[in-house]
């Protein structure tokens, strides 16, 4: 009896084919030059954008005849644009107790004075 041995591991995938990618958006969108798609594609690689989150992107973007290749970049996460966090509960308990106390003045009004 033949025991199957234990298959490797899958190598990554999927795997990076910008070259077929190019000729691909390039058949598909021939409206789209093909050095301003490769300058997006380059700019969504070296930010972070997966290779899978790249086909997965490109795929919609050929199936979409108003996008075009800059389209791509808008889902690149900015690393450099940070959210603040929340302010903590207390933050907003203490400005509407001092938003309160300021509309809820009392003032003397001594008509000695003026």
């Amino acid at each position: 009896m033949k025991h199957n041995p234990i298959p490797e591991k899958p190598p990554d995938l999927p795997r990076p084919a910008s070259r077929e990618l190019l000729a691909l958006a390039s058949a598909a969108r021939p409206d789209w030059g093909p050095h301003e798609f490769l300058d997006v594609l380059t700019q969504a690689r070296s930010s972070g954008m997966t290779w899978g989150g790249v086909l997965a992107a490109v795929g919609r973007l050929m199936a979409d005849p108003q996008a075009e290749p800059m389209d791509l970049l808008p889902a690149v996460p900015e690393h450099w644009r940070r959210r603040r966090p929340a302010p903590a509960p207390e933050t907003a308990q203490r400005g509407a107790a001092a938003a309160r106390a300021a509309l809820h003045t009392t003032t003397n009004t001594d008509e000695s004075h003026t």
